[in-house]
């Protein structure tokens, strides 16, 4: 049985309280703690070694385990931020770092830049007992099943892995297939996340109802008896896109979303042991 996640990111609008409190509630195990400043900036960085044991001890006491820490959306390898990010990882004792594809898709001069950048990431982080995770992403340079095994092929996999999205894969070509695309890349993931997505292949990801598990086109079952089989994925991790923004949403209904998600993802990785009966003489 795989633990369930739920990244921050979908309190993007509510401070860490209330986000833990949220996911606390609807009885998840970790969190993708973000350290998104635009998006969700539930985890500062540069600050001091008190900040963050403040931040792990609070979320310890909501019962919850941080999964990795999310710098995508303003902190990339290459910015200044990221040495913070790798400083806040150690000090609260996260091993992944997750970061999107960068680049442009269809474009060599920028896959190879963005392959250059992430080694020089990789190679800062090498000593630190840290792994990098960039997620696959529709129109970035790292987009599909083919450019990210191209991608692994130039990287240090002691030190970096995918970030396996499958509605990235699904809206990065007509005929991607996420099943089959988690199951050619598994040795190559060390982190998943979880959502839906509508029926069309748009690049631009859809609305927060159809990304709710169960509500849109994507076989989730059979992606998650793939993770189930992948010894070095721990927890599965609701990341859904759009709760923050100029329209604001009601805390209740994020939390009825995450409390759906939960619900309907819960039995998909319930691994069922059978144990031999004893028999009453």
């Amino acid at each position: 049985m795989k633990q369930l996640g739920c990244s921050t990111v979908l309190y993007g609008g509510f401070d860490l309280d209330k986000a833990l409190a949220g996911i606390a509630k609807a009885e998840y195990q970790a969190i993708e703690l973000c350290a998104r400043p635009r998006i969700a900036p539930h985890l500062e960085i540069n600050r001091s070694a008190s900040y963050y044991a403040d931040i792990k001890r609070k979320i310890n006491d909501y019962g919850l385990v941080i999964e990795s820490i999310s710098g995508t959306g303003g902190v990339a390898v290459d910015c200044p931020e990221f040495e913070g990010v790798v400083q806040a990882a150690q000090l609260m004792d996260v091993s992944i770092i997750t970061i999107s594809a960068g680049g442009q898709s269809n474009s060599e001069e920028s896959f190879k830049r963005f392959i250059d950048r992430i080694n020089c990431g990789s190679e800062y982080v090498a000593s630190t007992g840290i792994r990098l995770s960039i997620k696959p992403r529709v129109g970035k340079a790292v987009c599909s099943v083919d450019t990210a095994k191209r991608f692994m092929d130039a990287v240090d996999q002691d030190q970096v892995g995918l970030n396996f999205d499958p509605t990235h894969i699904w809206r990065s070509q007509s005929s991607a297939d996420p099943v089959k695309a988690i199951s050619d890349l598994k040795s190559a993931i060390n982190t998943v996340r979880i959502r839906d997505n509508r029926e069309s292949r748009k690049m631009k990801v859809g609305p927060i109802e159809t990304q709710i598990p169960g509500k849109g086109a994507l076989d989730l079952q059979a992606i998650a008896d793939i993770i189930k089989m992948m010894p070095q994925i721990s927890y599965a991790v609701l990341e859904i896109i759009g709760m923050h923004g100029k329209t604001k949403i009601q805390f209740d209904e994020i939390q009825r979303i995450v409390e759906e998600s939960i619900a309907y993802l819960k039995p998909m990785f319930f691994e069922y042991v059978a144990t031999p009966m004893t028999t009453i003489v």
